[in-house]
């Protein structure tokens, strides 16, 4: 099944609208074979404008998804695919996992184009618009992994403040499909991991005003998310909407 797409702009005038600005997401895709549901970043039909893959092959969840500092032949091998999807015509490039945020500065250092590696970069805004005191609940594939490393050139500065984290490792199908890079996935159980997930973080502490997704793999369940704990919930995909607006490329 499809993620349903809520109250978006007409999918073929922004895509208009984007074709005819030359606008192009371009995506460096880790190494995985699991589905992938519209709302998802490897999902071609997520975004209303042309997305250009690239896979690279040595990015396997296992290697990305860690506490420690990405491998040096991996670090090199997403930023030389980083740069083939600019050669292509990327107006901006993103990751596809949140746990690449350390990547950021290196990233930026190497293209042209606007980058953004991880939705954890997005957390010095949530903190302006909240406020510095009141806790942001950030949902992630797996809190035992989460570091600071992960939010890029904020560093220890992002765990310093307040923020609530929550992992999907005690999920029964989101995570166990997604670390085994299983061929079949059930959407119902894997909602049901996303948002008990939400409501264990927002039960634990309820001064959160807003839910930050780590996992690009969670946007698909956004919109449930947010039914279920009452709160705005902010994702890579909107911070992609945002620059394409921004620029004027989409509606």
């Amino acid at each position: 099944m499809q993620q349903r797409r809520g109250n978006m702009p007409d999918r073929t005038e922004a895509a208009e609208a984007a074709s005819a600005a030359g606008f192009r997401l371009g995506v460096v895709m880790l190494a995985t074979s699991f589905p992938r549901l519209k709302g998802d970043m490897g999902h071609p039909e997520t975004f209303p404008f042309p997305v250009l893959y690239r896979r690279v092959e040595q990015a396997q969840v296992a290697r990305v998804v860690t506490e420690g500092e990405t491998a040096p032949e991996l670090a090199e091998a997403i930023l030389e695919t980083a740069r083939a999807l600019e050669t292509e015509g990327a107006s901006l490039v993103a990751t596809s996992c949140g746990f690449l945020g350390g990547l950021q500065t290196r990233l930026q250092a190497a293209l042209s184009v606007p980058v953004i590696a991880s939705s954890l970069l997005l957390l010095p805004l949530l903190r302006t618009l909240y406020g510095p005191a009141r806790p942001i609940g950030v949902l992630t594939f797996d809190s035992t992994r989460l570091s600071p490393r992960h939010f890029g050139n904020l560093g220890e500065g992002a765990l310093a403040g307040a923020v609530e984290i929550e992992g999907l490792e005690s999920g029964a199908e989101l995570h166990r499909v997604v670390s085994q890079d299983l061929a079949a996935l059930d959407r119902t159980r894997a909602e049901q991991d996303a948002v008990a997930a939400a409501r264990r973080l927002v039960g634990r502490c309820p001064a959160v005003p807003a839910l930050l997704l780590e996992c690009t793999n969670l946007s698909p369940y956004r919109t449930a998310i947010v039914r279920a704990v009452s709160r705005p919930v902010y994702d890579l995909n909107q911070a992609i909407l945002w620059h394409a607006q921004a620029a004027g490329n989409c509606l």
